[in-house]
């Protein structure tokens, strides 16, 4: 009879013991001007969970949100076609999460209209190994461009976009800092050139935000 008690108390122990506790993220996608980015896709990853990852698409305001995530640190990593991916950590609650908002800023691509046919065809090239994830020989391409076409500074936004790819693929923070810091460097020298570039100042802030959201 004492060992039938005693079995019944831990099923009730056990019966009553919490669950993980879960919580929800939320938030919203924009450009660097304030509109809202339809069909953005929102992933929450972190490999000490389970299940590890969470996706999101934002609607038509921009709005996204995930439901069901374990409570702990997640990475949030963002994208959009014509856009330059961002990510950064973020802590999941049990109670309300405070929304996450999300700045992407548009990637310059290839530059019509101010380059010869050929200058076209070699960013293009570079372009294809950028998108193709090959960005270490992107950013070489991108380097023989700019040699051959030294008043070509517009460029530099592109090659600060590929730095940012690059921390976005990296889940090692120093690794991730070190190629936002690329970033960084790039459009502060070119707004030493042109110290009216909008984008580049965009950008700047947009990257800078990211370096400050990575864990110290």
């Amino acid at each position: 009879m004492t060992r039938l008690i005693a079995f019944a108390a831990l099923i009730a122990i056990c019966s009553t013991a919490p669950v993980s506790a879960q919580g929800r993220a939320t938030g919203t996608v924009k450009d660097t001007g304030g509109r809202p980015i339809k069909g953005a896709t929102v992933r929450a990853v972190n490999r000490d969970m389970y299940p590890p990852e969470f996706a999101s698409t934002s609607d038509d305001k921009g709005r996204w949100v995930m439901l069901g995530l374990r409570v702990g640190t997640w990475t949030f990593m963002v994208e959009a076609p014509g856009f330059i991916p961002v990510q950064a950590p973020s802590l999941v609650r049990v109670a309300s999460t405070a929304p996450l908002a999300f700045v992407l800023a548009r990637d310059p691509g290839p530059i019509p209209g101010a380059l010869d046919r050929n200058v076209v065809q070699d960013v293009t090239a570079a372009n294809q190994l950028r998108d193709r994830g090959q960005y270490e020989q992107a950013l070489a391409a991108y380097q023989r461009i700019r040699d051959q076409n030294p008043k070509l500074t517009s460029l530099s936004l592109v090659v600060a976009g590929v730095y940012r790819k690059q921390a976005a693929a990296e889940t090692d923070p120093t690794a991730r800092r070190a190629f936002l810091d690329r970033a960084i460097s790039t459009y502060s020298q070119l707004l030493s050139d042109d110290a009216n570039g909008a984008r580049a100042k965009a950008e700047l802030e947009t990257t800078r935000a990211e370096v400050q959201a990575l864990p110290r």
